[in-house]
């Protein structure tokens, strides 16, 4: 974002939700998103109420990063709001633009856990994860392999476990960052938490 036009990115951004989310404008900051919100609970960084009004009030260096993905896009937050702003929808968009304005890297978003990538010298173009996947993310590209693609990902790990050639990988999302694979308590930066 450095080198761009704060009021040109302001209009950018208010003109991008509001063509896709009607009403975002309308929170009055009550707390129900971030209250029934199971990201809140297991991270310090992630407050969907909080994404919301920094964008609101034009903080969009706090508001356009990575911790876009910390959301799980689960929908909780969705009915709970009085007004109807619809924050996981919000939050939706953003990521949305910042992958369109390349404000964010694949390399990033892949090393926080947010798409799985195909290591295109191990896939065999077998179509399980094409077949497995609930999301149409995963696709035979040009190239002649899989290719996930980062905006229909959810992360969900089915064509990790699926790949026959294992092929595919996937990091931990951040609400396992502090936990070892037997539930232990982890050391880990705390950068991002």
């Amino acid at each position: 974002m450095k080198g761009m036009n704060l009021k040109s990115l302001q209009i950018e951004i208010r003109s991008f939700l509001a063509d896709r989310n009607e009403g975002f404008d309308q929170c009055f900051r009550c707390g129900a998103c971030s209250g029934i919100c199971p990201m809140k609970k297991v991270t310090k960084v992630f407050d969907p109420r909080l994404v919301v009004h920094l964008l609101l009030n034009g903080f969009y260096e706090r508001v356009l990063n990575e911790v876009l993905w910390f959301c799980s896009q689960c929908g909780s937050c969705v009915p709970v709001c009085p007004m109807d702003v619809k924050p996981r929808d919000v939050i939706g968009v953003l990521r949305n633009f910042m992958i369109e304005n390349k404000l964010i890297s694949e390399d990033k978003l892949f090393e926080i856990g947010a798409f799985a990538r195909v290591n295109p010298e191990k896939c065999i173009v077998c179509l399980t994860c094409v077949r497995v996947c609930p999301f149409s993310a995963p696709v035979i590209g040009k190239e002649g392999y899989a290719v996930i693609q980062i905006d229909k990902c959810k992360a969900c790990g089915i064509c990790v476990k699926e790949c026959p050639a294992q092929a595919i990988e996937l990091k931990a999302k951040p609400e396992f960052w502090g936990y070892k694979p037997n539930g232990e308590k982890n050391e880990v930066s705390n950068s991002l938490l």
